[in-house]
């Protein structure tokens, strides 16, 4: 056992509801600790004062009424003085009154107002909607507009696609031109080089000539 085991035990064993292989064990815990001892005399104290005060009673008491009941000429007289008492007030109440009753009547009878030639037209129940259709002359305004947006759909068509062929002509014609220019620049290259190589060969030919005559020229003198 431990203080915390020995304290969750005080209760128990205040109010005789522990066994007696507990108490005795929590006994024995008790006089090893005498701290614990003194935790638990203040709470046996602080018990038997509260068991020693008297109990009080409540100063106010609760007072259940029954509800009133009431006549149905009460409940009239009070809902007839939320009406409007002044002559304009009441003809305003009885205008939107009726037209409340009317708004509701005409939903549950499904009554319909249909403007015509002659004024309006009232009917009850379901009424189909009537498609009437074109006239000749809408079907004829109707199948030139679609021609017109038709044209100018093939017109932007073949517009992008003349502009999709025209860039690529101008990327092959770029192409080639580049090629061009890199051979003309290759050509011009190979011929400076071949200048170059014909110039250093006449000047070692000149010079093995003078070498040469040179030699002629001494040999003729000795």
């Amino acid at each position: 056992m431990n203080d915390q085991l020995a304290r969750n035990l005080f209760m128990d064993y205040l109010y005789d509801e522990i066994s007696t292989e507990k108490k005795k064990e929590l006994e024995n815990y008790l006089e090893e600790h005498p701290g614990l001892q003194q935790e638990l005399d203040k709470l046996e104290q602080t018990r038997a004062l509260l068991q020693r005060m008297p109990a009080g009673e409540p100063d106010q008491k609760l007072l259940v009424m029954e509800p009133r009941k009431r006549s149905f000429r009460s409940w009239w007289n009070e809902a007839r003085n939320l009406l409007p008492q002044t002559y304009l007030g009441k003809t305003g109440f009885a205008i939107a009154a009726g037209f409340v009753l009317l708004m509701i009547i005409g939903s549950v009878a499904k009554v319909h107002i249909a403007p015509t030639d002659a004024g309006y037209a009232l009917s009850l129940g379901y009424q189909p909607v009537v498609n009437e259709g074109l006239s000749t002359q809408q079907a004829e305004s109707f199948l030139q507009q679609i021609r017109r947006e038709n044209a100018a759909m093939l017109t932007e068509y073949m517009q992008a696609l003349a502009e999709e062929n025209n860039q690529q002509l101008r990327q092959v014609v770029g192409y080639f031109e580049q090629q061009r220019m890199n051979d003309l620049q290759l050509i011009d290259h190979q011929l400076s080089r071949i200048q170059e190589s014909n110039g250093y060969r006449w000047q070692q030919t000149n010079r093995y000539l003078g070498e040469v005559l040179q030699n002629v020229n001494f040999n003729e003198n000795e």
